[in-house]
């Protein structure tokens, strides 16, 4: 977006007259920086060309104010300084200058004129400026297809704030941040596009493979499907928290699939992030590989895939990180899981575990069959403690 980037340069169009010697004699060094101080002409340019210049170029740089901007207080446009048209003679406008005679009507008019004119990234940010006043709602459609480049400036709160319906928009935007390092707005992106029902084709999820994940769960379980093995290598567990369990399953066969042909303990590391969508089967499975699964993940497991497990098997499955359960007996899902244990084996762990199923009882499960049947979301374990000397005592009685 800004002299830094892939807009044209300096030298690409018409330069006006104004201060274009001394910016050359500048940059050969045939005028000391210093000079500029007391320059009458383009002083913002000057100051931004300064602020750019880099150490090598530059032994000690000097940081030279406009002197408009000086002062506190806002100032009008100066007579003759209004706006109509945006082109390249707005970059020897002073900050303040396109602060008071630029309107965002006008960018948004001209995003196309804005996007060809090598603009700071001082200047860039007033521009963007004009533009949140005039939308404080967000940017309309119109503006969004139009804004290329400028696609740089805005923010992932920006984004959350549109209504994108055109996959070619999302493309065109898309093609924009690449390589550069916009993964938070295209995650943003893709998010408002899906939110609104829109579709992503194979091309677009080609294209999103150059980016970090951090958008897979932005993405339906058919259309995950389609995400390319290599995506899958970059993914973080953070990347994953906003998933639902569905997405999980799709992910976790992917990844397992992938993943398959790596030694034990390079599968667990790349597996990790998505043992979320893991079956018991699958859990129990890892076990023989010697893993030592951190509390984070072992928090994210499904629960219909960790209350089967046992004791035993926990314990085998965190390793060294098996006192993290007391850290987390009170929270699902490992208050669930110790509901289902016999308190003597909790007991045996050392790690003072309260709330498993007393001594001399009995867990008759009633109602976990049934709820799986129905495919009803199961909050509990909904079992029911009749304890066996009470039960002798009214046999005798009778």
């Amino acid at each position: 977006m800004a002299l830094q980037s892939s807009r044209p340069t300096l030298g690409s169009f018409r330069t006006p007259a104004r201060g274009s010697l001394l910016l050359l004699l500048l940059s050969l060094r045939w005028v000391l920086p210093s000079t500029v101080k007391t320059a009458d002409i383009g002083q913002g340019v000057m100051t931004s060309w300064l602020q750019h210049t880099s150490p090598a170029q530059q032994p000690e740089p000097t940081v030279v104010l406009p002197r408009a901007l000086q002062g506190t207080e806002k100032k009008a446009c100066p007579p003759g300084r209004e706006v109509h048209m945006v082109d390249e003679d707005l970059f020897f406008y002073e900050e303040w200058e396109l602060e008071a005679c630029v309107s965002g009507a006008l960018l948004a008019e001209q995003m196309d004129r804005v996007n060809e004119v090598p603009f700071t990234h001082q200047q860039l940010d007033i521009l963007k400026h004009k533009l949140d006043q005039f939308y404080p709602q967000g940017y309309p459609e119109s503006l969004i297809r139009n804004l290329s480049y400028f696609f740089l400036e805005v923010t992932p709160e920006d984004i959350h704030k549109w209504n994108v319906t055109s996959l070619e928009t999302v493309k065109s935007l898309l093609k924009v941040s690449e390589e550069r390092k916009m993964d938070p707005q295209v995650a943003a992106l893709i998010a408002r596009y899906v939110l609104g029902g829109g579709q992503l084709d194979n091309g677009t999820l080609d294209m999103l493979a150059s980016f970090h994940p951090t958008y897979l769960c932005s993405l339906s379980p058919e259309q995950l499907r389609f995400v390319q093995e290599g995506v899958l290598r970059e993914v973080r567990a953070q990347d994953l928290d906003a998933c639902h369990p569905l997405q999980m399953d799709v992910l976790y066969h992917k990844a397992h699939i992938a993943f398959r042909n790596m030694s034990g303990s390079m599968y667990f590391a790349k597996i990790t992030p998505f043992l979320g969508g893991a079956s018991t089967k699958d859990l129990q499975a890892l076990i023989p590989q010697n893993v030592s699964m951190d509390m984070a993940t072992f928090k994210k497991l499904k629960k219909e895939a960790l209350l089967p497990l046992t004791i035993a098997e926990v314990q085998k499955l965190l390793g060294p990180n098996l006192e993290g359960l007391k850290a987390e007996e009170r929270n699902s899902p490992v208050r669930d899981w110790i509901f289902l244990q016999r308190q003597d084996d909790l007991d045996s762990l050392g790690l003072g575990l309260r709330g498993g199923i007393p001594n001399g009882y009995l867990v008759l499960d009633l109602s976990f069959q049934e709820a799986r049947s129905r495919g009803s979301h199961l909050l509990g374990p909904g079992s029911a403690f009749i304890m066996i000397p009470a039960l002798l005592l009214a046999l005798i009685l009778n």
